[in-house]
């Protein structure tokens, strides 16, 4: 009986590269790609249906509502904290 390998499990995506450019590289490379392939909730019906269109453009395949956003993630940690702060300022306003 032949023993099964996990041959490419560690480079993942990033194998196309071969022995290239050097460890570290191609696993930042695959960890964003990871992220940009991934199906994220949609802000408008809630759904795991938002895929990625082209960079940062999001499109929900459920409802078709489409946003921009970061370029490997819907949302930005830097538009998350704007977002905080515009609530944070709209509580206190009312």
């Amino acid at each position: 009986m032949v023993k099964q390998t996990t041959k490419g499990k560690k480079s993942r995506s990033a194998a196309r590269f071969g022995p290239r450019y050097g460890r570290k590289s191609r696993k930042l490379v695959a960890d964003i790609e990871e992220k940009a392939k991934a199906l994220y909730d949609c802000p408008q019906c809630g759904r795991a249906k938002v895929k990625r269109e082209s960079s940062a453009i999001w499109s929900c395949r459920k409802c078709g509502y489409t946003f921009a956003g970061g370029t490997y993630t819907p949302e930005t940690s830097l538009g998350r904290s704007v977002a905080r702060s515009v609530r944070r300022a709209l509580g206190e306003e009312q």
